[in-house]
């Protein structure tokens, strides 16, 4: 299914908030599936909340930024019935952006976001969410969202992901960043980035998910590491190790181009590699 909008036509962000929190399927594999915004431009106020909150340059059009803006879209594909997901009981485990060539915050874009890869694992199902900024017949920039669904297995049995573990590195990680991770703080990232899963903004409405404090937005944890790195990138990839509940402290850490974010016992929160523009 393939649907062409224009900006106007994206709902409010609390809007589809609610729709995917009162939203009730039987979760499985994603349709093919596609939206496609045109002549999408990035909101010049929102872009300066963004960067000021996350510590980047006033004038930066951050990676992480391309998710954040195009989250509403994102949401619109994921609430639509046709999708057999139920958007807040889906584990985020890692994005991956690259640049193509140079995007520019005021530039107009047809932006599709579309269901990628998928894959039943030992854990559930395994799928991708790809953003894509077009201009003039090329791909000026994109991402990958993996996320995960609890489903049952097929047949009752699971089969473990191909590929298996990558072999341990030693690094040797210099500290960058010192990072404060707290509940008043997620809920001005959900303020300025329209995020407002009740995961990350009180004790009370991560309960009934079974966390027993709010854990941090993994997006706001991108941001962090991508603005204590002072040169531009043309790519980054994160993984999201373990849910960080909170109030937490913790540290941005680097070895040439593997970044990590740690918990104050020295435990990895995210990883991630990143390659210099």
């Amino acid at each position: 299914m393939n649907q062409t909008l224009n900006q106007n036509d994206i709902p409010s962000n609390l809007s589809l908030v609610w729709k995917g929190f009162i939203k009730r399927c039987e979760q499985g594999e994603l349709p093919a599936m596609e939206l496609k915004v045109d002549g999408f431009r990035f909101d010049a106020d929102k872009l300066a909340a963004y960067n000021a909150f996350c510590g980047f340059a006033a004038d930066a059009l951050p990676l992480s930024y391309l998710f954040v803006a195009t989250q509403p879209i994102q949401l619109m594909l994921l609430t639509d019935k046709a999708v057999p997901v139920q958007p807040l009981g889906m584990i985020h485990l890692g994005v991956s952006f690259e640049l193509h060539t140079h995007v520019e915050a005021d530039g107009a874009y047809d932006v599709v976001v579309k269901v990628g890869e998928q894959e039943r694992t030992e854990k559930g199902l395994e799928f991708e969410l790809v953003g894509e900024f077009w201009r003039d017949g090329q791909c000026c920039a994109s991402y990958i969202s993996r996320c995960l669904l609890r489903v049952p297995a097929e047949g009752g049995r699971r089969r473990r992901r191909a590929g298996g573990r990558a072999p341990r590195v030693e690094h040797e990680w210099q500290v960058i960043e010192n990072l404060a991770l707290a509940p008043q703080v997620a809920r001005g990232y959900a303020r300025i980035s329209g995020d407002y899963n009740p995961i990350h903004l009180h004790r009370i409405t991560a309960k009934p998910f079974g966390f027993d404090a709010p854990i941090a937005h993994g997006m706001y944890m991108v941001a962090k590491m991508l603005s204590a790195v002072s040169e531009p990138l043309r790519s980054a990839s994160f993984d999201f190790k373990r849910p960080v509940l909170m109030p937490g402290n913790g540290t941005v850490e680097r070895d040439g181009e593997a970044l990590r974010l740690a918990s104050s016992a020295g435990k990895p929160l995210v990883e991630a590699r990143i390659q210099s523009a």
